[in-house]
């Protein structure tokens, strides 16, 4: 009986004896993934070369860092190494890997569908390289990702709508690239989403209505695109929203008076569409509205006086609509304001005195209007002033020094 009783001992000591060789053969075959991928790669300064050798530790190695118990490679950090070539398929093979960050380098060539196999990542940053192709479907079996970063690539095709089984996803950055096609409803479905980032691509179609359920959605960018039809009254139930920008592209309609829901909001950009009607007073309403940029565009009405209430504002503007009426003295409660571009509207009356209370101001823009009278003395108060455009109006007497 008694060797009966010494084989678990026995078994004990053999498995501590061989788990340091364990952990070895674990590094010599992530060793050998590396040095696989960095074989696609080079740089200038050939930055990698003194420690990527398996003379050295892997855990060692310039931008890895492993886990201490299991010794497997989580992160690899290589932004900004000036790296050119291909990212090698081989990465897939790194299971524990967390973090993979390969921004801000010239690496070319496709986004590997071989990154869907990496169970555990959770952070994907592949932004401003020169990367082709299309983004790989295979990407959503990466459920644990929650920061997804390609943007500043040269990447085509449409979004894949399989991009909304990452039911984690807080961050997706898609902008400045060449995406066709139109943005997918289902992308809606990405309840814990923060920030969607879509711009400078050439996406056509509307603005889902379904983006609404991602309720705390805090930064929404789709500008430069070919979305058209009208802004979807659905936006206004993002009441968590910051930052929204929607300009240059071919939205029609009118403002959703709505927008003013959005209580959060800092920056509002819808400049350079085919918006006409009025500017709603109630966009007065914002009370942490710093950025309002409304330019290009066929707004017609007047200047709403509300938009003074606005006391956290930085930069208005209204330049190149059809407004009409006068410039409300109102604006001067704007006390923080640094941009005021009101140029190329149909503005009548004088300029009021009060804008010489704007002692912040840099930029006053009020050229091609129908502005008459003199130019207050007030102005002269604007010692931040470095830009002053009063041209073709029907302004008469001297220029205030």
């Amino acid at each position: 009986m008694a060797p009966l009783l010494l084989f678990p001992f026995v078994f004990s000591i053999f498995s501590i004896s061989t788990f340091p060789h364990y952990l070895n053969n674990i590094s010599q075959e992530q060793q050998y993934l590396l040095l696989q991928f960095k074989a696609a790669i080079w740089n200038n300064n050939d930055n990698l070369q003194p420690n990527w050798t398996p003379l050295r530790p892997l855990c060692n190695w310039t931008g890895v860092t492993c886990d201490r118990s299991s010794q497997s490679v989580v992160t690899l950090n290589l932004s900004s190494m000036n790296l050119h070539g291909i990212i090698s398929p081989i990465l897939g093979n790194l299971s524990s890997l967390r973090s993979l960050d390969l921004s801000k380098n010239a690496l070319a060539g496709n986004i590997p569908s071989q990154l869907g196999r990496l169970p555990h990542l959770q952070v994907l940053w592949l932004y401003s390289n020169q990367l082709q192709g299309t983004i790989p479907p295979s990407l959503s079996a990466c459920r644990n990702l929650y920061d997804l970063r390609l943007s500043f690539n040269q990447l085509h095709g449409s979004i894949p709508p399989e991009l909304s089984l990452l039911t984690n996803l807080k961050i997706l950055y898609l902008g400045i690239n060449n995406l066709t096609g139109s943005i997918p409803s289902s992308l809606g479905n990405l309840s814990a989403l923060v920030e969607l980032d879509l711009g400078i691509n050439n996406l056509r179609g509307t603005i889902p209505p379904t983006l609404s359920t991602c309720r705390g959605l805090h930064d929404l960018r789709l500008t430069f695109n070919q979305l058209h039809s009208s802004i979807p009254h659905e936006l206004s139930l993002l009441t968590s929203l910051e930052i929204l920008y929607l300009g240059a592209n071919n939205f029609t309609g009118t403002i959703p008076r709505s927008l003013a829901n959005l209580s959060s909001l800092v920056e509002l950009e819808l400049a350079k569409n085919d918006l006409s009607g009025i500017i709603p007073h109630e966009l007065g309403m914002l009370p942490h509205l710093q950025f309002l940029n409304l330019w290009g565009n066929k707004l017609s009405g007047t200047i709403p006086s509300s938009l003074g209430n606005l006391s956290a504002l930085t930069v208005l503007d209204l330049t190149r609509n059809h407004l009409q009426g006068t410039i409300p003295p109102t604006l001067s409660a704007c006390r923080g304001l640094k941009i005021l571009h009101l140029g190329a509207n149909n503005l009548s009356g004088t300029i009021p005195p009060e804008l010489g209370m704007l002692t912040h101001l840099e930029a006053l823009y009020l050229n091609k209007n129908k502005l008459s009278g003199t130019i207050p003395n007030s102005l002269g108060n604007l010692s931040a002033l470095k830009n002053l455009s009063l041209s073709e109006n029907n302004l008469q007497g001297s220029i205030p020094w």
